[in-house]
């Protein structure tokens, strides 16, 4: 049989196809087309490195990228990586003051920052489709030291360095100070613009004392001063290209140019008075803090867009009625565009550059103060626009449902879903996160406005920097440390790293002597304490460098506290500050303990000895096979609302949860717990674990998230979700929610499309969602996947270029990721209603 006619079987035989784009407005289908040519397009946001023009100069922060397993083969030393090498002996030299090098580490970042993006970066208006301006943003910006500076700098980087990938490759995860996730002060800009700010700003400073304004925190506000007119200055640049443009434009054209050039003279100086200057203010500021980081998109994100610009809809499109919703949806469009244009920076790499989504996400409906729907008709609107551009990966969407969510919310969420199949839909639950965020210390009559950043991360909007992924420890690191005394498992050796029985966590006894399950569990709880305690060890020298070299005084301008404090934002300036630890292996943690509290401490089955003999041989040979296949069949597993499963499941969580409150950074950051796991599961982490008694062989991947194991969730999504519920802590006696990890946790859960087409499959999953949000987690998201659809596109990747596919909190592209992580894709259960 031909391919082609095996490939005319196959759809015939799964009528379900993949998502694609519908019903676009004119200006949005030509934008989201060109923006599809990737590399062969003639305008691109390829990265633009500026360098200071010293020998010793730095561009390319390796700090961002200690979370990243998969670049650590091109970080070199001192400079001679293949990043820092590409970046220096492309970049443009900056012509600079004869004082830059008198001035201050902020003062100087911030005016090498504003040279490069005002005088240096050209202004372009992509095309005439195009309603925003801001096109190039991806830069690798100097870091501005001096030589004597850069020589203490690499000598610190060189020792953390060391600290870290020794903490990488003994097994016990990545950490690492990153840039991005956060939401900045948004509505600020939007309703007082950067004057109030700038002036603000000034206030503080003419409030030191001549003391003060000659140290620290007279320079961060003299960088701070400076930082809130770059956006005044790069608009003025753009309204003139946009008045240049005019002369050869159709009279139509010029009319929107002209429009576009004074919003620009307006926004985001002064407060936006329409929709259009509400979006346009948004986007030139979003895009400055990409530059300024030096760090495409990852994590910042836009809060809850649907109430910052409501007013301003409301306005031009209801009551005045000076724009039509089908113009504001192309203005929306425009913005879309230029939130994808993130993954230009690497277009020449893979598809778009690009295996997952950077995570500018937007938070959607939502409750309000006291428990009242926030939901509109620019949320509505801004569903449309999502819709109809799917799939798309930026920015992402995270719609917030509640007790009071309204039906018609549900309706469309449900109707998008049954169409999403390789356009994966982010739900938040409000009562479960709420919960989380007053446990952090937000006043309940302020955690109501929480929103997420990244993939899914609940932080504070304008004041709050949650450091969502710096920390990712395996959890299931614990179970070899307890098993072996603190020691690594024989033969679970990385060359040049770890050695054979290497001591890491505290002797809490041989296991093997061990009589009783509460002995075993008391040695657990002491080795995962350890695994927190050593990460925040690590992770403390990143952020302390990054805080003493690396300032951002352009985004601490509009992060609430910085500039009342005189602080960056980098250094704990924001009224709230924190660092997430993002636990990865849970159930493979969970599932191993319950493993070896039921065959070895009640059934008495085995022996600890028997156990670790199996999984020192990675459960090879017939005896130790079946070993195996006890441990996955006979033991319970957590993610069946099995009440002695999932109550374990609440301790492990409580306990490793717990001692992260223990832990500041030197930078005055208060370390958090939350889950996401993004792809460690499947990558980096999980090929370096061993063999665990939940009988997973070694160097496959660990569970995801607060994710079941694979396959073992076999009572469906009602009992899935009802454990997760569970392990965040269930609810008091009196039914309040209770949520360990204030930071949200990933739960991803795969149905199959067909439940859908059945009208009154809708309605039970519509209900389902309803009991997700009393007894479900903070965070779902939803494949709509036939296994078999993802066979086919393993065999035909020509035929399934746009199929996403929702791997932790962000999107993928299934035919650009690596054939294990599809294969675990492919293994998830797939649920009926």
């Amino acid at each position: 049989m031909s391919k082609t006619s095996d490939s005319s079987e196959f759809k015939k035989q799964h009528p379900f196809e993949v998502a694609k784009p519908h019903d676009m407005l004119p200006r949005s289908k030509w934008l989201r087309e060109y923006y599809f040519k990737g590399a062969e397009r003639e305008w691109n946001n390829e990265f633009s490195p500026f360098t200071t023009g010293t020998e010793w100069d730095i561009l390319f922060n390796e700090l961002n990228f200690y979370i990243v397993p998969e670049v650590y083969m091109y970080i070199g030393n001192k400079g001679k990586g293949v990043f820092e090498t590409s970046f220096r002996s492309s970049a443009i030299p900056i012509d600079l003051p004869e004082n830059f090098w008198d001035l201050s580490i902020p003062e100087r970042r911030v005016l090498f920052f504003e040279k490069a993006m005002v005088d240096y970066i050209p202004y372009e208006i992509i095309s005439e489709n195009d309603l925003i301006a801001g096109g190039r943003y991806n830069t690798q910006l100097s870091h501005c030291l001096d030589n004597k500076e850069t020589k203490k700098f690499w000598k610190k980087l060189i020792k953390t360095r060391e600290k870290f990938f020794k903490f990488h490759k003994s097994g016990f995860g990545n950490t690492g100070a990153t840039s991005g996730h956060i939401i900045p002060d948004y509505e600020t800009v939007i309703n007082k613009g950067f004057k109030f700010l700038h002036d603000k700003a000034k206030r503080s400073y003419e409030n030191l004392s001549g003391k003060e304004k000659n140290g620290a925190e007279g320079a961060e506000l003299r960088a701070m001063i400076r930082a809130t007119e770059i956006p005044r200055k790069l608009a003025k640049r753009y309204a003139e290209e946009c008045r240049r443009l005019k002369e050869d434009a159709t009279p139509e054209r010029a009319e929107e140019l002209e429009q576009m050039a004074k919003s620009l003279e307006r926004v985001p100086w002064e407060p936006a008075e329409t929709f259009w200057q509400g979006v346009q203010a948004i986007w030139l500021t979003h895009m400055l803090i990409m530059a300024e980081e030096s760090y495409p998109g990852a994590g910042t994100s836009f809060g809850r867009t649907d109430q910052h610009l409501w007013h301003l809809y409301k306005k031009d499109v209801i009551e005045e009625k000076t724009i039509t919703k089908d113009f504001a949806k192309e203005i929306l469009g425009s913005f879309w565009f230029h939130c994808n244009t993130a993954y230009d920076a690497m277009i020449r790499v893979g598809k778009q550059g690009i295996t997952s989504g950077f995570g500018q996400l937007m938070t959607l409906s939502g409750c309000g103060p006291n428990g009242e729907d926030l939901t509109n008709e620019l949320t509505y609107t801004i569903l449309e626009v999502i819709d109809e551009w799917s799939p798309i990966l930026e920015p992402k969407p995270n719609i917030r449902l509640h007790r009071n969510s309204p039906d018609k919310l549900l309706n469309i969420i449900v109707d998008m879903v049954s169409r999403a199949q390789g356009a994966p839909f982010l739900l938040n639950f409000d009562e479960r996160s709420i919960a989380g965020m007053v446990l952090e210390g937000i006043p309940k009559e302020q955690a109501w406005d929480y929103a997420c950043v990244g993939c899914l991360e609940n932080t504070m909007q304008g004041n709050d920097r949650s450091g969502t992924v710096n920390c990712n420890p395996n959890l299931a690191k614990s179970i070899e440390l307890t098993l072996w005394n603190g020691k690594n498992m024989p033969g679970n050796v990385v060359k040049d790293w770890t050695k054979e029985g290497e001591q890491f966590g505290p002797k809490t006894g041989d296991s093997e002597n061990f009589e009783t399950w509460e002995e075993f569990f008391a040695a657990w709880k002491k080795q995962i304490e350890f695994i927190i305690r050593y990460l925040v060890e690590v992770n403390n020298e990143t952020e302390e460098l990054r805080g003493n070299y690396l300032p951002t005084p352009y985004l601490s301008t509009f992060v609430r506290g910085c500039i009342e404090q005189g602080l960056d934002v980098r250094n704990g300036g924001a009224e709230l500050s924190f660092i997430t630890v993002e636990g990865v292996g849970y159930a493979t943690t969970v599932d191993s303990l319950l493993a070896i509290k039921k065959l070895v401490y009640e059934d008495k089955k085995y022996t600890i000895s028997e156990i670790k003999d199996a999984l020192v041989k990675d459960f090879q040979g017939k005896e130790n096979s079946i070993i195996q296949t006890t441990l996955i069949h006979k033991a319970p597993k957590y993610g069946n609302d099995n009440d002695e499963a999932d109550e374990l499941a609440r301790i492990v969580m409580k306990t490793w949860a717990d001692e992260t409150w223990k832990y500041k950074t030197p930078t005055n950051f208060q370390y958090r717990p939350g889950m996401l796991s993004w792809n460690y599961w499947a990558g980096a982490d999980a090929m370096l674990t061993p063999a665990t008694p939940n009988g997973r062989n070694a160097a496959t991947y660990l569970s995801n998230a607060i994710c079941p194991t694979d396959g073992v969730d076999i009572k469906g999504p009602t009992a899935v979700t009802n454990s997760v519920g569970m392990a965040l802590g269930g609810k008091t006696e009196h039914g309040e929610y209770i949520n360990y990890l204030p930071n949200g946790a990933s739960h991803t859960i795969t149905f199959n499309p067909s439940i859908l087409r059945v009208p009154e499959n809708k309605e039970k999953f519509k209900s389902y969602l309803r009991g997700y949000i009393e007894n479900g987690g903070t965070s779902l998201q939803i494949n709509m996947i036939d296994a078999d659809v993802l066979r086919d596109a393993q065999k035909h990747p020509e035929n399934y270029e746009n199929l996403l596919v929702r791997i932790t909190g962000y999107n993928a592209y299934f035919t650009a990721i690596g054939k294990e992580l599809q294969n675990e894709i492919i293994k998830r259960e797939s649920h009926q209603i």
